[in-house]
């Protein structure tokens, strides 16, 4: 598993399995009708195509982060030097380890813009559930991050769609989505689709009112080995 997305929801949390094989998400839906649904996406490759993954340079890293007193959480996990991060993610784990159901807020959960690392932002009712995040590291030479963004308008149920696209001929990878100020740190608003899709990364979000608030995409992209 390289990547994972969720959608159809404002979006809590999307991480990894421990072993890499799946993907969990958590979101409050967006209806109350009976057949609202939480989507999941896993993206899988072979580790041939994947330059380093399956080499001994692969390693995946985890760490906890606790909460401010407001309830907010954010962390980075950092790749080993040489190496760019993918597949990762982040929940929130209730003081016993088990994932929570209280986490209402996902403000970012992505690859960093520079590619080394996984960073996630979120907000749960209950200050004693720490934010684990999680992510895979591998040296992908040639890789780089693609960017995109448009701003959030202030009408709080605006919702706005952002795509990220890779170089035409390189491959996403990984993914993911922040929700921004204009100064480049995270803002609060609501994440409602975080997916691959069409060679690059697919989100959108909407501001819940909070000013100066732009939704940006982001794709880890590199060129296939072989």
């Amino acid at each position: 598993m390289v990547n994972s997305g969720a959608g159809n929801a404002g979006i809590a949390s999307i991480t990894p399995l421990p072993d890499f094989t799946g993907a969990s998400a958590t979101g409050r839906l967006r209806s109350a009708a009976a057949r609202a649904f939480l989507e999941i996406v896993v993206g899988c490759l072979p580790q041939s195509q994947v330059p380093g993954v399956s080499s001994a340079r692969w390693i995946s890293r985890t760490e906890t982060f606790f909460s401010d007193a407001q309830g907010s959480r954010r962390g980075v996990v950092s790749c080993p030097s040489g190496t760019r991060a993918f597949g990762g993610g982040g929940s929130f784990r209730t003081p016993q380890g088990a994932p929570s159901t209280k986490g209402n807020a996902m403000y970012s959960n992505g690859v960093t813009a520079d590619g080394t690392g996984w960073t996630m932002m979120g907000h749960s009712s209950s200050l004693s559930e720490t934010l684990v995040i999680t992510t895979q590291c591998a040296p992908l030479p040639g890789a780089h991050v693609a960017q995109a963004h448009v701003p959030l308008p202030n009408n709080p149920i605006a919702e706005k769609i952002v795509h990220a696209p890779c170089t035409p001929g390189d491959t996403m990878i990984s993914g993911g989505v922040y929700l921004s100020r204009s100064d480049g740190t995270e803002q609060q608003g609501g994440v409602l689709d975080s997916f691959p899709g069409a060679e690059g990364w697919i989100v959108s979000g909407i501001s819940h009112g909070f000013p100066d608030t732009k939704l940006v995409a982001l794709a880890q992209c590199f060129l296939p080995a072989g």
